[in-house]
């Protein structure tokens, strides 16, 4: 009984998996659905990664490109608050931008 109150507890709790940014500060409405739901959060972390293997592989000269691309990238995933299906609009703009990297 102890055990599952603390798990309540914790700041952890009624979280999904883990996405590449801290969830204790999320920023933003999108951000914060992204901590709630396991799918996003996973799309999330498959797309922080093959964003580092693709600065990885980037030459010297287009990293900045790439960086400012994924800005706008975020931008527009963050756009998706105003979306009647948020969800669906981030789910969409991550694989689009797995297929982009």
């Amino acid at each position: 009984m102890l055990a599952l109150t603390m798990a309540t507890l914790s700041p952890a709790a009624g979280r999904a998996a883990d996405p590449s940014f801290d969830c204790d500060r999320p920023k933003g409405e999108i951000e914060t659905l992204i901590c709630g739901d396991d799918e996003l959060a996973a799309l999330d972390v498959e797309l922080a990664k093959a964003f580092a293997g693709a600065l990885a592989r980037s030459a010297a000269n287009n990293v900045q490109d790439l960086r400012s691309s994924q800005d706008d990238w975020v931008k527009a995933r963050n756009a998706c608050r105003q979306a009647d299906d948020k969800r669906g609009c981030a789910i969409d703009a991550y694989r689009k931008r797995l297929g982009e990297i």
